[in-house]
């Protein structure tokens, strides 16, 4: 079972099989095994607290840039800009993969996407160890590039659709941010620091020595 108190998945359990056989191995060799992992209603609790300063800062820059704007949704509009935040939903957990996939030696082989049916999250995992660096980079990018951009770019172009579109993928990252947040809060006096997304969990694991 996962932290969660969920079923894991037959993908999931074969993760969790090869991370437990990687974490013997690693064990053995003298690291030792640092949890950074969170819960989901955490994440997403999380995801309120730290993405809403960024979102209220940008909505204020908005509304002084664009103080004329007349800001309407048609019906069509509207069931538009739900397709393309579904879209963008699965994208951000693409991107996660692309950069994580740059990074790793097996590339896109060692990356798996799946879908936590209970709380209906689409996720992505990395399989091999990472540097601080490239799991921060895969882990910050969807944020930056679906929310973060295309909040500023309308600031200064008046789409308020695209502008909603940021925002909503600012906060939809707010569960990746409290992972890196995490994880920058972490001080170690170790020589060797060995990064790794969790096989099933929200988060990553440390294996230091």
């Amino acid at each position: 079972m996962g932290k969660d108190n969920r079923k894991l998945s037959k993908a999931e359990e074969k993760r969790k099989k090869l991370y437990e056989e990687k974490k013997k191995e690693l064990l053995v060799q003298g690291y030792e095994e640092k949890d950074l992992t969170i819960g989901i209603v955490y994440a997403n609790i999380m995801a309120m607290v730290l993405g809403l300063p960024i979102i209220i800062l940008l909505l204020i820059l908005f509304i002084y840039k664009n103080q004329n704007g007349v800001y309407t949704f048609s019906f069509y509009g509207t069931v538009v800009f739900l397709v393309i935040f579904a879209v963008l939903v699965v994208a951000h957990e693409l991107i996660h993969g692309l950069f994580w996939a740059i990074y790793a030696k097996k590339h896109l082989k060692s990356i798996e996407f799946g879908f936590i049916v209970s709380s209906l999250t689409p996720y992505c995992c990395c399989k091999e160890m990472l540097t601080k660096y490239q799991y921060i980079i895969g882990g910050i990018m969807p944020t930056v590039i679906l929310g973060i951009l295309p909040a500023v770019i309308s600031i200064f172009t008046g789409s308020i659709f695209w502008f909603i579109m940021g925002e909503l993928m600012i906060l939809a990252g707010g569960g990746d941010m409290t992972i890196l947040l995490k994880l920058l809060r972490y001080k170690s006096n170790k020589k060797e620091i060995l990064y790794m997304d969790h096989p099933y969990e929200c988060g990553l694991v440390i294996f230091e020595r």
